[in-house]
């Protein structure tokens, strides 16, 4: 195996760096994203069981008060 010059290994380090740190990243965002969408999802999905279930409750007073 033949010897690389200090420049072209510093070059190939710098490289694998900065190639790890861009896909590092991108993971760590694509996964906080997904972390996001599921989190909103679960409140929004909350939200609407709750609000139908007040809104069922008031169709019963009211029929029942009728």
């Amino acid at each position: 195996m033949s010897k690389y010059a200090w420049y072209t290994r510093v070059t190939d380090a710098a490289h694998r760096l900065t190639v790890l740190t861009i896909v590092g990243g991108s993971m760590y965002m694509a996964g906080g994203l997904v972390y996001t969408l599921y989190k909103n999802g679960t409140k929004y999905e909350n939200q609407v069981t709750q609000k139908n279930e007040e809104v069922n409750q008031l169709e019963g007073a009211a029929s029942s008060a009728e």
